[in-house]
């Protein structure tokens, strides 16, 4: 009989693992705490998140999930296999990211961004960019997710954030790794055509908005509200609301005479040189978040995605600047 080789490795014992498609829907929807929220990350239906979780816990022998009225809820071996399940499915995304910029074409760079600053701001700036690197093809993607995102599906993120919605994405085994930098604020103030105060009469308070059709984002509903208040105006009923599914595609609506809008006056600073928009009350704006750069953990040393944050920067710097509101402070930076 032939004896094996002193040299020869022992033979490894295969790894003992569920199905990866199981432990995928368990991972969303405990990190989501939803099973429709993990369906639409995942793409599947909802009946197949919750089949999975069953035939993953029928393949442990545990439960890991039950339900709260209509919440989820995670057992006590579901909390304890959590952190570690996110933590491999971080490193399998870092590591099929790094493979995919060392076989993709060189100076290729992908921009993640939301709808209306694309619209208004973003798109408008790029042609500064791609003039300073011609080389480098720009592919921007948008998306309406503030927060249910990961950073390593794109080189560079951007999102409108408050100190609490950073910190709590900064508390996320997914950003182990990566670099974030504020590079414009969020003030909104009411903006509206020269003509319809040509209709209306100004307006010469912030009392007078009642009078007026305030232009809703669906997307954010709640920021009128906000910004009344603030400027300390009783609650009150316009004379009507027009609501549309993005700010951007309120502040068209404004342009054209229909109402007034809450904008970001850095984002329609062209608009207003214009002409095309006025806003009755500079002065007052509603500060609560900042526009960051997100830089993702396989993009952190690859030329065209920093080159692209250091641009963003200039160009938050340079919108401040013109718009004569030095004080509004640089939000922060930082890495994980």
């Amino acid at each position: 009989m032939r004896s094996r080789p002193a040299s020869s490795a022992p033979l490894q014992q295969a790894r003992r693992l569920p199905s990866l498609n199981n432990l995928r829907a368990f991972e969303a929807a405990a990190r989501l705490q939803s099973v429709t929220r993990a369906a639409q990350e995942l793409s599947v239906t909802q009946g197949a998140v919750s089949h999975q979780i069953k035939a993953l816990e029928e393949w442990l022998g545990v439960a890991l999930m039950r339900r709260e009225g209509r919440h989820l809820a995670l057992t006590a071996q579901g909390a304890a296999y959590l952190p570690e399940l996110s933590n491999a499915f971080d490193l399998l995304a870092h590591a099929t990211g790094r493979i995919e910029r060392l076989t993709r074409r060189n100076g290729t760079l992908s921009v993640n961004a939301m709808p209306t600053l694309s619209a208004q701001w973003l798109i408008p700036q790029l042609a500064g960019f791609c003039a300073e690197r011609p080389h480098t093809d720009v592919r921007l993607a948008t998306t309406v997710s503030v927060l249910d995102f990961e950073p390593a599906a794109f080189d560079v993120s951007v999102r409108c954030l408050s100190a609490n919605e950073l910190a709590m994405l900064r508390a996320r085994p997914n950003w182990r790794g990566v670099v974030f930098g504020g590079f414009l604020p969020d003030a909104l103030t009411p903006v509206c055509s020269p003509l319809l105060l040509a209709r209306t009469g100004p307006l010469t308070e912030p009392a007078d908005l009642r009078r007026h059709t305030l232009l809703v984002s669906r997307s954010a509903p709640l920021v009128w509200r906000d910004w009344l208040r603030g400027a300390g105006v009783a609650p009150m009923r316009p004379v009507g609301e027009l609501v549309f599914d993005h700010a951007h595609l309120g502040v068209q609506a404004a342009m054209q005479g229909l109402g007034v809008a809450l904008a970001n006056p850095y984002l329609v600073a062209e608009s207003l040189a214009s002409g095309l928009l006025v806003t009755p009350f500079p002065q007052v704006r509603l500060h609560e978040k900042e526009f960051y750069w997100i830089l993702s953990s396989q993009a952190a040393d690859d030329e065209e995605a920093q080159a692209f944050c250091d641009w963003l920067r200039q160009c938050g710097r340079a919108a401040i600047a013109s718009s004569g509101n030095p004080e509004i402070q640089k939000a922060p930076e930082g890495a994980f």
